[in-house]
């Protein structure tokens, strides 16, 4: 196996995160029907949610 370096990735802006969240919430509300709005928007708060939770405890850290 060949050994590669793992280096640390540098996180995106906060723009970004945000674009993709109203991106993703558009494209569910424009493609999905009112259950799948529902469910699909309660898993996509709750993923950027956790992903925010993470990232905002590393940086006062």
């Amino acid at each position: 196996m060949s050994e590669t370096s793992h280096t640390e990735s540098s996180s995106l802006p906060t723009f970004a995160y945000i674009a993709a969240f109203i991106i993703l919430f558009i494209i569910l509300a424009v493609f999905g029907d009112l259950f799948t709005f529902i469910l699909g928007s309660i898993g996509l708060v709750v993923t950027f949610a956790a992903f925010y939770k993470d990232n905002s405890h590393d940086d006062h850290h």
